[in-house]
């Protein structure tokens, strides 16, 4: 394109300044659409943020694969394939309603379309919700939440590529997980992993992790090995019998990373998510058929993510989710019925099932080690011995892991896991 410009900018000074302005016209109009529909300013925590709504109306035309999809060849970002009745629909909403477009996408396991919107000032949002929810096209009008992962940092560890470190694993050693290898490793058993991003190139993770896929905004230096999610998925899925490291929960397991989740601040082990991102995330695990979900997060409740939850456990997925210390606000998605909750132990939220969770040594980015404490650490303990019991017996129900583990009390231990890994011989 470049050169064929060039070409006609040497033979015609007048062609020149038109190309020019045209160029400058197009350049201008591709900039202002980029920016009014990209799905990265999702990230943006203004003043305003508050103002956001998410928007679904039925879209019939959703009879294909989402092609936002890496395992599949696809490219991933900011193309949602969104169909050109879904697209204009979308824009006429926010020409009759006064809302600012900002991104769209194909809810394909709910067959819905979903469009982010802003509502200017000067427009009462309740109003503009109400207006909204009168069209009889549209499905579901809520105001855009937040959500927290649930974790800290206890104190630094040394770096160390040579010692091993599995004496060091608290849960994997009170559950007696080095045992339980004999008998299963998690192999083949879908998992997502629904968090901040992962280090894939960690050396406990590299190979581990099937498919990696960024659902949130990029940072500026396009790094998206973030902490909370490499720490998670270290626990589920570090590598075993590389002579370094920690060993995970499910080594075999096949682990999707979803990025649905990102750091407050750079290098920060705080994050957070929003209803679109997670949607983003929920729906292409249950189009990808993970039999495993685990969400190390809490936030309010949320009609889309219920109903994609619940979608999720009707498909027979076994979804996990982090229960919020009292202190915390929200308790969603822990609380969805048939969700499995896990609290941990020395947390002062004691319910659902209580795992390891206090100074786990897990993988962070860099090549690191550190010791981690919260309920988003004792959540994929539960969910890598879920992925052990599914492959013993792969047509176990929540319901079944749940009643085999909580059979006698809610702590899991080594000898619930062993008892419910010798039923399902």
């Amino acid at each position: 394109m470049s050169c064929w410009l060039n070409l006609c900018w040497s033979t015609d000074a007048v062609m020149k300044s038109s190309y020019f302005l045209f160029l400058t016209f197009l350049f201008a109009l591709l900039n202002g659409c980029a920016n009014t529909s990209d799905a990265y300013h999702l990230g943006d925590s203004g003043a305003d943020s508050d103002r956001r709504l998410l928007v679904t109306f039925v879209d019939r035309t959703i009879d294909r694969k989402l092609p936002a999809n890496t395992q599949e060849g696809y490219r991933s970002r900011g193309l949602y394939n969104n169909s050109g009745w879904s697209t204009r629909f979308a824009h006429d909403l926010a020409d009759r309603h006064h809302l600012q477009y900002i991104t769209q996408w194909p809810v394909t396991t709910l067959g819905v379309s979903c469009v982010v919107y802003d509502v200017p000032k000067g427009f009462q949002l309740v109003q503009v919700m109400v207006e909204l929810q009168k069209d009889p096209q549209v499905s579901l009008v809520q105001q855009m939440h937040n959500f927290e992962v649930l974790g800290s940092k206890e104190h630094g560890f040394p770096v160390s590529t040579t010692d091993p470190y599995v004496h060091l694993q608290a849960g994997f050693n009170a559950l007696e997980i080095e045992n339980l290898h004999r008998s299963s490793t998690g192999r083949g058993v879908r998992i997502a992993i629904i968090d901040t991003g992962v280090d894939i190139d960690h050396p406990d993770l590299k190979g581990q992790i099937k498919s990696s896929e960024n659902m949130g905004p990029e940072p500026l230096d396009h790094n998206v090995a973030d902490i909370h999610g490499t720490a998670v998925a270290g626990i589920l899925s570090a590598r075993a019998d590389n002579g370094i490291g920690i060993v995970g929960i499910a080594p075999e397991a096949e682990i999707l990373a979803f990025r649905a989740c990102w750091p407050d601040k750079p290098n920060s082990l705080a994050a957070h998510c929003n209803s679109f991102t997670l949607a983003l995330a929920l729906n292409q695990a249950i189009s990808l058929d993970c039999r495993i979900v685990n969400l190390s997060l809490s936030g309010p409740d949320d009609p889309l993510l219920r109903q994609l939850v619940e979608k999720a456990l009707a498909k027979g997925i076994i979804v996990v989710a982090a229960v919020p210390a009292k202190s915390q606000v929200g308790g969603f998605p822990a609380n969805v019925p048939g969700v499995l909750a896990v609290g941990f132990d020395g947390g002062d939220n004691q319910v659902g099932i209580i795992a390891p969770g206090q100074d786990i040594l897990t993988t962070v980015p860099h090549q690191a080690y550190d010791f981690m404490t919260g309920s988003s650490f004792a959540t994929p303990h539960v969910a890598g011995v879920a992925a052990l019991l599914l492959e013993l017996h792969p047509d176990w129900q929540a319901i079944d892991i749940k009643n085999a583990l909580h059979k006698d009390s809610n702590q899991l231990t080594a000898k619930s896991i062993q008892v419910a890994l010798n039923a399902t011989k």
